[in-house]
This record gives C-alpha cells, structure tokens and sequence, in this order.
C-alpha cells in the first residue's frame, strides 16, 4: 500500500464565526443534518444533544479547527473524483463525523458509544486517516495539494493510504454507472452506497456461501456458520465481522455471552461509577492481562454485578471487539455482498482490475 501525508490548512471562517469555529462548525454540522432529513420530531432532541456533546469535547482538546480543515480535504477530494472511505473505524462512532460526510455510519442508529472515540473526561487527538479508492499520481497529489493551499497550516495532516477495497468499490461503481445508468455512490463518500441494507437476495447469496471476493467474510471457518446460522439483517453481520477471529470465533458461537463487544464492557463500568476514562482503561486493560490494574477497578465492579459477572466479563474480555470497527466491516461486507449479487459483471471486472494494478 501507498501512504500520503496532505498538510491540514487553516480553515477559512466566515467573519461572523471568527473567533467561535465550534460555533462555525455545529452549523455546518445541522445544515447538513436538516437538508438529509434525518431530524424527525422523535429523535430531534438526541442528535442535537449527541451533537453538541462531541462538539465541546472536540473543542476541548483542540480539535475544531482540524476538523473543519479535513472537511475543506474531503470536499476538494469529491471535486477532483478521489473516492475515500474513513481508515479507522473507531472515526464511526461520531456522529459529527457522519454529518460532514468524512464516515457513513449513523453511530446513533447502529448504537455507538462516542467515548469509545473520545472519552469526555479526557480527550485526546486523533489524526484521520483516508483509504482512497484509486491510486494517487504525483500529478494528483500536487491537484489535491494545490487546492488546499494555505499559507497557515495546523501542523497536522491526513492520511491518504490507497486502499484494495476501496478501490473495488470505488470501480464497481463507475462500472455500473457506466453500464447500467445507475449512480451507487455518494461522490462526497466512495463507500457511501445508497443501497438498502435489509435486501433478501443479498443474505440469500451469503447463506449459501457465495463468499469470494466479500470482503472481510471470505474466510473458510464462516462457510458453516453462514449455512446454519444465515444472517438475516445488518447486526448478523456486524457480530459475524466481530467474531470473525481465532478464539473469538469458537468462544462466542458455543457460548451466549454479551460481551461480544468492548462497548458492553465500558457501559456496564459506567453504569457503576466508572468514568469514561476509566471505563476505557478497564477495557484496555482486560484484553491486555493486565492483572494488577484489573485488581483496582474490580471491587467497584464486584460491589455491583457480583463475583460471578467479573469473572464472566475478564473471561470473554479477552475476545471483545470494538463494535465501532465491527460496523465499518459489517457495511463494506455488505456493500461488497450486494454489488456482486445485483451486479455481478461490473463486479467481477472490478475486482479483476484492482487485482492486476500496480499500485496494490
């Protein structure tokens, strides 16, 4: 794989946001949320409150004007017909991230906790990372450069990493929209498909094994596991793309437990006191052995849930998987199921033409 590092410029605000880019940055963040349509009388009130939450932690550790400049990148990127898909799946469990289009993952919706990304009590810094669906030239990169040009920049960067996946998907969609007069995807997002997720054919073709090329799926312990036990909706494949390890696989399809998920660690800790911190340390702590940290956080722990739960939770511990990644895997499993099942000649071409590139 190739990496390329583009220099953040300084975001261009409008007068009246010059000293506030929070408050420059949450409207742009609820424009966009009005003109998709996603505010409804019920939710109206839990987005706007989960957006001006990560907005004030974002504005605590630094982090709004970096934002805005990664917005001004993947803007010029969908101008200049550079698809991309989000490299960090921790990047879906924001939904300020899923408004300026840089994930395409509604983290309210697939139950995504936001301090998984960030912790509210102690933020820190995370640089994005971009898979990019097609290879970067130098001519490209000096395009892309050029048009982000700023005199100022905030001495952080993006990373651009071209991408196998991306690329298949990048070029399956140009196939189809060639052939078939049809436009799966979002310029802003390569892998923003505009597909539905409960489509019966696509499941279909995944109970019966039709898993080559699928990505993150196309694995031989999973040809049983998807015959006997089908998926038969989205959060199907997100615990298949999360147990789909060695260990994990074997622990949580003989055994019922909840801890699939780092997630469920973090929210049981903070149902027992924990702070976001904490609850995050403890997760880290459980798949890494860490034995005497354990040790401090489990009176707390046991005061709660009894004996048993701790020894439940350290056990499969070990196995969880960050749900926030899950999900990314779940959808581009799922994008790559569906385009090979309803388009399968553009698909295969695709697939062929990222096979054979240089580049990858």
């Amino acid at each position: 794989m190739s990496e390329y590092k583009i220099s953040v410029p300084r975001p261009k605000l409008p007068k009246k946001f010059a000293k506030s880019p929070a408050k420059y940055l949450r409207k742009k963040v609820i424009d966009v949320v009005e003109n998709m349509g996603i505010l409804t009388t019920e939710n109206r009130e839990e987005y706007l409150q989960r957006i001006d939450h990560e907005i004030a932690v974002f504005k605590r550790c630094g982090y709004v004007e970096y934002l805005l400049g990664v917005v001004e990148i993947t803007e010029q990127m969908n101008l200049l017909g550079i698809s991309y898909i989000a490299g960090r799946g921790v990047f879906s469990a924001s939904l300020v991230f899923y408004c300026l289009r840089i994930t395409n993952i509604d983290p309210i919706k697939c139950d995504l906790m936001f301090a998984r990304f960030m912790p509210e009590d102690c933020p820190k810094f995370t640089e994005v990372e971009l898979l990019i669906g097609k290879i970067l030239r130098p001519s490209h990169l000096r395009d892309l450069e050029q048009a982000i040009a700023s005199n100022e920049s905030e001495g952080h960067s993006v990373t651009l990493v071209a991408s196998n996946i991306a690329g298949l998907i990048s070029r399956a969609n140009y196939g189809i929209w060639e052939n078939c007069g049809l436009m799966l995807s979002d310029l802003s997002n390569g892998c923003a498909l505009r597909i539905p997720l409960d489509d019966a054919e696509t499941y279909r073709s995944l109970r019966y094994g039709d898993l080559t090329g699928i990505y993150c799926l196309n694995r031989r312990r999973l040809v049983n596991e998807m015959y006997f036990n089908p998926p038969i909706s989205f959060d199907d494949l997100v615990r298949l793309c999360a147990i789909n390890r060695p260990g994990a696989f074997e622990m949580f399809n003989e055994n019922d437990s909840r801890y699939c998920f780092q997630e469920e660690i973090m929210r049981d800790a903070m149902a027992c006191g924990f702070s976001e911190v904490e609850a995050d340390d403890l997760r880290c702590s459980v798949g890494r052995k860490q034995t005497e940290k354990l040790e401090l956080y489990r009176p707390r722990w046991v005061t709660k849930y009894g004996e048993a739960s701790w020894q439940t939770m350290t056990e499969y511990g070990l196995y969880a998987y960050p749900k926030a990644h899950a999900v990314v895997l779940a959808y581009i499993a799922y994008a790559t199921a569906y385009l090979k099942t309803h388009f399968p000649q553009e698909f295969a071409r695709a697939a062929l033409c990222v096979a054979a590139s240089d580049g990858y």
